[in-house]
């Protein structure tokens, strides 16, 4: 009789974990191969940055490993265009952050700020405005005065043409009432290169972006467009304390193709979460100065919905790109 029962409750074990959908298939698990993240920025920028921080931890989370997919170039546009066309299984990933819908406005695209589910807000992390070690600006009061000096003249990078830095160096200009010339780039990245090379006077870009060459003296940080000074990073000043009355930032999560599972949206926004709370998670991310800013699918998408609409103004306002024309 034993036996029986043994055999029977094993019975029932199988079936249950067999997990049988309404019509009796098996329920396929999910994920079931690696996850890959497209970032359409260049490798060692804030986005890259942010995502990479995961790639030791997710996997006990998710049971899969997961790759970082760059696709750099063309404003982020050439990238997401071809996530467009992936399959929305759920195994595959957009790094969605604020220059993937400021684009948008700037030009016509193939998409917009609906055109990806989103799964969750990771970092949201003010700008700062980082020179050369070498530069004759000591904060931002002085390279304000010089560009009011030299119109157009002072050049400041960015990390792409209609992108979030782009965007608030723009609005950064009216509230200063100053002019530069602005050169873009193909990521923050590559922005960061070009300052420590001093191809440029001055960048704009966010954390984590700038950390490592803050830490080794390549480049020094002449203020923060924060409401106060970061809590990592208190010796930079705010704009508001040099007297600017300026605060901007960018933020930066993740989203999936349109038609994705909801079930699986969620399994992925609790891996991540879980991940997010992880100590070896949170010594990279206290390591690469990453601002982390945890929103859920429905507060992220809100949040989606409200910048699109703030960056829409801005580029109509300020008469930017064509796609208003």
């Amino acid at each position: 009789m034993n036996v029986k029962r043994m055999l029977a409750a094993t019975v029932l074990c199988v079936l249950a974990a067999a997990a049988l959908t309404a019509d009796g298939t098996k329920e396929a698990k999910f994920p079931e191969r690696e996850i890959e993240i497209m970032v359409p920025w260049a490798a060692g920028g804030a986005t890259d940055v942010t995502f990479r921080a995961f790639t030791g931890v997710i996997q006990k989370y998710l049971g899969v490993p997961m790759i970082i997919s760059n696709k750099p170039g063309g404003a982020a546009v050439p990238g997401y265009v071809e996530a467009m066309t992936k399959s929305p299984d759920g195994h595959y990933l957009v790094a969605w952050a604020t220059p993937s819908i400021t684009v948008t406005h700037m030009q016509n695209t193939p998409y917009d700020a609906t055109t990806f589910e989103p799964v969750m807000n990771i970092v949201t992390a003010p700008v700062w405005f980082l020179v050369p070690a070498n530069s004759p600006y000591k904060d931002l009061a002085d390279l304000v005065a010089d560009a009011k000096k030299r119109p157009g003249m002072v050049n400041l990078g960015n990390a792409g043409t209609g992108g979030g830095t782009h965007m608030i160096a723009l609005a950064f200009e009216t509230a200063a009432g100053a002019k530069f010339n602005h050169v873009p780039h193909a990521g923050g990245g590559p922005t960061v290169t070009a300052a420590v090379a001093g191809q440029v006077d001055v960048i704009t870009v966010g954390p984590p972006e700038g950390v490592p060459q803050l830490a080794s003296g390549q480049l020094r940080c002449l203020g923060v467009f924060s409401d106060k000074r970061l809590e990592q990073f208190p010796d930079y000043p705010t704009a508001k304390e040099l007297g600017i009355p300026f605060s901007m930032g960018q933020w930066r999560g993740l989203a999936v193709p349109k038609g994705t599972d909801p079930k699986k949206i969620k399994i992925l926004h609790d891996a991540f979460k879980a991940a997010m709370a992880d100590p070896e998670f949170l010594a990279i991310a206290q390591k690469s100065g990453l601002l982390l800013d945890y929103k859920d699918t429905e507060s992220f998408r809100k949040l989606i919905q409200e910048q699109d609409l703030v960056y829409k103004a801005t580029v109509q306002t300020n008469k930017l790109g064509d796609r208003y024309k």
